[in-house]
C-alpha cells in the first residue's frame, strides 16, 4: 500500500485539476472595473486624462509620490538582477522621509526638507541595494539618482502610447 501512495496522491491532484478546469468558472477571464479608478476618470472628463497625467509626471509632487507607492507596494517591473523590490520595508509613515531623500540624491529639492532620521533610514533600508549614493551597486539595483527613474519614464512612454491611439 505505501508504494501505491505517491501514485494515488497524483491521480487525486490530476482528478481535482481536470474538476476544476471542466466545472468551475472560469475566474481568470471574470472583468472586474475598479470603482475609485472609474471615479478617477470621470473627475477629468473635461479634459484629456492622459495630457494631464503627463504633464504632471515630470514634477516633483509626483515623483514623491511614485518613490512612495515602491517603497509601500514594491515593484518587479524591471528585471534587475538583484530581484524584485518587496514593498514594506518601510512604513508608510517612513515612506515620505526616505523619498524626499531619495529627490534629493537625484539632485532636485523636495518641497519640504527631509527629516533628519531619513539618511539613517535610506542608509538601513535601501542602501543595501541602491548603495549609499543610491546608484544601484553597478546595475544590479535601480540607479535613484537618475533625471528621470525608470518607472517614471515606463509611465511616460505608455500615456504617450495611449494618445497615440486617440
Amino acid at each position: 500500500m505505501q508504494k501505491n501512495l505517491p501514485y494515488i496522491a497524483v491521480g487525486i491532484v490530476l482528478l481535482y485539476a481536470f474538476y476544476n478546469a471542466k466545472f468551475s468558472p472560469d475566474k481568470n477571464h471574470t472583468v472586474k472595473t475598479v470603482t475609485s479608478y472609474m471615479k478617477h476618470i470621470e473627475a477629468h472628463h473635461n479634459c484629456n486624462h492622459y495630457q494631464e497625467e503627463l504633464a504632471n509626471l515630470h514634477t516633483i509632487p509626483y515623483l514623491k509620490k511614485y518613490i512612495v507607492h515602491v517603497i509601500n507596494h514594491g515593484s518587479n517591473q524591471f528585471g534587475f538582477r538583484g530581484g524584485e523590490m518587496e514593498g514594506g520595508y518601510a512604513s508608510p509613515q517612513d515612506a515620505p522621509k526616505i523619498a524626499c531623500y531619495v529627490i534629493e540624491l537625484s539632485g532636485k529639492k523636495c518641497r519640504e526638507p527631509y527629516a533628519k532620521d531619513a539618511a539613517m533610514f535610506f542608509s538601513s533600508i535601501c542602501a543595501g541595494c541602491h548603495g549609499e549614493d543610491g546608484k544601484g551597486l553597478g546595475g544590479t539595483y535601480p540607479d535613484l539618482t537618475k533625471e528621470t527613474l525608470l518607472g517614471i519614464k515606463e509611465k511616460e512612454s505608455f500615456l504617450k502610447s495611449m494618445l497615440r491611439k486617440e
